[in-house]
């Protein structure tokens, strides 16, 4: 038996909420500079509610686009006008007002204005409904682009000549990792307090790549403190200069010769203390990230024989145009607590080794992959030596330089792949945001964790090296986790020789002359290595090669498929026992990501007329045509 729903027509009355939302959201992000644009929301594992807010009294719009413009882009458009509330859902063809979808699909509608603001509120499937002109909502980095008129329109639609002029932008964020720390709850009643760390005012030099380095000394306390919240401190009109920043725990005793309060340039003589000394990464910023507050059960740790004492400060400055004369005093906040959590926190950095003869990026290419494994040896041999049972990630930070376009990390458990940690099919080198992991992964011993960053090269005309300058690139998983390992580092590269040699085709290995292994550094590239019969460098040989899609991605699978060395460290130790080589991963079943669909549901779709906005199920519309042409066959 069929059950026809009752017909529901509903014009939208104008509400008075201006910059108070019209219900509780647990994230928000300010879209502008200057807090005139405010979108927030809330998502299950099917739909997501999203409210704009904005200082206007004309038109508003918000959108996902897939480049940052408005082409491609999926959005939705609103304005009050005598009263009646328009919300229309549309789709970008070109850089021009979006023409309206013949399909509308979002539902629960509101909206008003009051105070010179206009607000809009929609709720819509993650899932793309429309096929041809919906965009889903995923994990991945999404870009929001925003604009707004002064006036609403003058007919019953927006026109060319209803134009935004310069009320518009751009925003990244993340809408269902949860990467807002708002969404994380503070402890009642916790007794907060705060230190900053930052370079007390540092001259970058005319160099596009400065790694500043600052020996520093967190406060004296009298008994174990929890780091709960770090915060970035970047010097205002400095945000294009500042593009990470690392702080590393030192030895307590510091060696002999440093001193707390100096600083120099990173990896060089004049550093303040080796960065082998200071090597236990235990807190990080990067480019376009925001702030990071732990979960309510866990501290990063200070104040204690083995606490971090004595820190190094790390600041990597980006600066294309060689300007001078910038004196720049960047840093993080950190705020802690006497009121100890359940669980010390630790920071494992995971990976590819950045060592730039094992890490090669051919050019042309529009997806090169590099795959970097923190191993299971690596990670059983440090959970003996620390008698951890088990240990819980709940946070990730991503980090390329400007080729990264994806990155994962991945999880494996006896040769199965289990859901990924973390994925981004849209990564934006400009927005290295902390993001949760919800639900905490738990990784056993015998687990392989592994980072797999997708480089677009094709801007490139020769080799890609890894390193540390932004010109190279890096393929990083810092991850949040607890209890506390002894290591800090769980890395791995392919063995140079011979491996990577025969990967590039080089059968006669014993024709390639390379520096002893102690002269192999960071800065180096393979202008260092030679062949012994032609004299010829292995860059030019490299260079030489006629690299196209097909040629990058076989070098991917040869670099994938040989034995790997392993960083397993924190500072100058490594867990007794570890392999001096290590096997890539064995997968024998890798995971299958579930494809988001759309579910058909007898919600409100919307059609807009001359009397406002008016509601009406879209299943009632198909009957009411059904009976309208019985009506008219008879």
């Amino acid at each position: 038996m069929f059950k026809f729903p009752f017909f529901l027509g509903l014009t939208l009355v104008l509400g008075s909420q201006g910059q108070t939302p019209s219900q509780s959201y647990p994230l928000m992000r300010q879209l502008d500079t200057a807090g005139n644009v405010l979108f927030k929301w809330e998502f299950n594992t099917t739909y997501i509610t999203l409210e704009l807010h904005a200082k206007t009294t004309g038109w508003i719009g918000v959108g996902i686009s897939p480049g940052g413009g408005m082409t491609g882009a999926d959005m939705i458009v609103g304005w009050v006008k005598s009263g009646q509330v328009t919300i229309t859902d549309r789709f970008a063809t070109e850089n021009q007002f979006p023409p309206i979808d013949n399909e509308q699909n979002i539902d629960d509608l509101s909206g008003g204005e009051s105070d010179g603001w206009t607000w809009m509120k929609f709720t819509r499937q993650l899932a793309a409904c429309d096929s041809l002109h919906d965009l889903p909502i995923t994990e991945n980095t999404m870009k929001i682009i925003y604009a707004f008129g002064t006036t609403d329109p003058t007919g019953d639609d927006i026109v060319p000549g209803d134009y935004h002029g310069t009320n518009r932008g751009t925003r990244n964020t993340l809408f269902t990792d949860s990467a807002d720390m708002s969404s994380v709850a503070l402890t009642p009643g916790e007794t907060v307090e705060t230190f900053n760390s930052t370079t007390g005012g540092v001259t970058i030099p005319p160099k596009d790549t400065f790694y500043s380095c600052h020996l520093q000394q967190l406060p004296d306390v009298p008994s174990k403190r929890h780091i709960i919240e770090i915060l970035p401190l970047i010097q205002s009109g400095h945000e294009l200069y500042v593009h990470h920043i690392s702080v590393y725990q030192c030895p307590d005793p510091l060696p002999v010769g440093a001193v707390v309060g100096s600083s120099g340039e990173c990896l060089t003589d004049s550093e303040p203390i080796s960065d082998s000394d200071c090597s236990m990464i235990i807190a990080g910023w990067g480019v376009g990230g925001e702030g990071f507050r732990f979960p309510n059960n866990v501290g990063l740790p200070f104040g204690e024989p083995g606490d971090p004492k004595y820190i190094r400060l790390l600041v990597h400055y980006n600066n294309p145009n060689l300007d001078e004369g910038v004196i720049d005093d960047s840093g993080l906040t950190f705020k802690y607590t006497s009121q100890l959590r359940t669980h010390d926190a630790g920071l494992l950095l995971t990976g590819h080794t950045i060592f730039p003869y094992v890490f090669v990026i051919p050019p042309n290419a529009e997806s090169f992959l590099a795959y970097g494994d923190c191993p299971a040896d690596c990670i059983e041999k440090a959970m003996d030596y620390g008698n951890i049972t088990s240990f819980n990630i709940f946070g990730t930070l991503l980090h390329t330089h400007y080729l990264g376009r994806k990155v994962t990390v991945r999880h494996f458990r006896n040769g199965v792949e289990l859901p990924f940690v973390v994925k981004d099919d849209a990564y934006d080198p400009d927005f290295q945001a902390f993001r949760y992991v919800k639900p905490e992964r738990v990784v056993l011993p015998g687990d392989q964790l592994q980072v797999l960053c997708d480089y677009d090269s094709t801007s490139r005309t020769n080799i890609t090296y890894g390193g540390l300058s932004v010109t190279r690139e890096m393929c990083d998983g810092f991850l949040s986790y607890y209890p506390r390992l002894p290591i800090s580092l769980c890395l791995s590269g392919p063995i140079l020789d011979p491996y990577v040699y025969k990967a590039l085709g080089i059968s006669n290995t014993s024709d390639i002359r390379a520096p002893p292994s102690s002269e192999l550094n960071f800065f180096g590239s393979y202008a260092d290595i030679y062949f012994k019969s032609n004299n010829l460098t292995l860059e030019e040989y490299f260079n030489n090669i006629p690299w196209n899609q097909e040629l990058a991605t076989q070098f991917s699978n040869n670099l994938n498929t040989v034995p790997r060395f392993q960083i397993c460290t924190e500072n100058d130790f490594s867990p007794p026992g570890l392999a001096s080589s290590v096997q890539p991963v064995n997968i024998t079943q890798p995971y299958m990501e579930p494809v988001a669909t759309c579910i058909e549901t007898t919600t409100m779709t919307t059609t807009s007329d001359q009397n406002g906005l008016k509601l009406m199920s879209s299943t009632y519309q198909l009957l009411l045509l059904v009976i309208l042409s019985l009506v008219v066959c008879n």
